[in-house]
């Protein structure tokens, strides 16, 4: 499969052209109106899916950007608490406040992930454009012993390092590759085989 540019990820109309289970993802999000329910926060999908590493138990992510954190929750709450394992929770991550919804339809899981940056400047989107541009510079294999690496129950950024043979902790060496040319991912592919 072709990877795609990253401004195609801001529209999630690529899905309905996508994968079988991106075009059951198109479906869901329509039926139950989930982005159109969040269109005032920027939503913005990530993770697995998108870019086609998925694996059986992958949820779906949604990145929002929120002005103000209790506007974000009551709009959850309003749209989305009938929705079965319905939560809410504000955590810190990387010093910012992040609040995070959770719930399931019959198909998939989401998890609404809001922060006061922008979706595109959010570590979640950048460790997915970093995955891109490994996955489009690869053979094939590379796809599949990514999942293999997270059906063992690796986090998508550990199954990246480890395949990759890349040292430290696996959220902040992707966001490093974010800044390197298309010839260091090559090299760094080519030496591991893929």
């Amino acid at each position: 499969m072709q990877s795609l540019e990253s401004e195609t990820f801001l529209q999630p109309d690529y899905l309905r052209l996508g994968n079988p289970k991106q075009q059951e993802l198109w479906e869901d999000l329509e039926k139950w109106k989930i982005l159109k329910n969040l269109i005032g926060f920027k939503p913005t999908l990530a993770g697995t899916i998108p870019i086609n590493i998925d694996t059986e138990t992958s949820d779906v992510d949604i990145l929002v950007k929120y002005n103000v954190p209790s506007h974000l929750q009551k709009i959850c709450y309003a749209k989305f608490r009938n929705f079965a394992n319905y939560s809410f929770s504000e955590k810190t991550i990387s010093l910012r406040v992040t609040l995070i919804c959770r719930f399931s339809t019959p198909k998939f899981q989401y998890e609404i992930f809001g922060q006061s940056l922008e979706p595109t400047e959010q570590y979640a989107w950048i460790h997915m454009m970093v995955e891109n541009r490994f996955l489009s510079m690869a053979n094939e294999n590379f796809r599949e012993t990514i999942r293999e690496l997270k059906r063992s129950g690796l986090k998508t950024e550990h199954a990246f390092c480890e395949a990759l043979a890349l040292k430290g902790d696996p959220f902040k060496t992707l966001l490093l590759w974010n800044q390197k040319s298309d010839d260091e991912y090559r090299d760094l592919l080519s030496k591991n085989g893929f």
